[in-house]
């Protein structure tokens, strides 16, 4: 829940770094607004696909589901929230632990 946190509020201050600057500019020039563009939709892009990105860094077990949710329904704020919360609290992969080390075989003396 931590590293939500910090990725919330890295995306947040990103967010709003970009808010400020769109702000900020006067010029209606479209030579100089052509980098601040691609800059928006990178961002909208990123914080779009930010529900597949937690599913796969958290390893869910429903992380192609998840994924299929957030593409068909993301561009609804429903379909966005409710794929974020499944990537959020949904269920991890356990990780492989063999219980006993794999057995040694003797070797044959000459």
């Amino acid at each position: 829940m931590n590293n939500l946190l910090r990725l919330l509020v890295i995306v947040g201050l990103g967010a709003g770094a970009v808010a400020m600057v769109a702000l900020g500019l006067e010029r209606h020039n479209a030579d100089l607004l052509a980098p601040l563009n691609l800059l928006l939709f990178v961002a909208a892009l990123l914080v779009y696909m930010l529900p597949a990105g937690l599913a796969m860094y958290r390893d869910c077990k429903s992380t192609a589901w998840i994924v299929v949710v957030n593409l068909l329904l993301g561009w609804t704020i429903f379909g966005w929230f409710v794929a974020l919360g499944w990537a959020a609290g949904g269920k991890v992969r356990e990780p492989f632990h063999p219980s006993a080390p794999p057995p040694v075989h003797p070797v044959p003396s000459h």
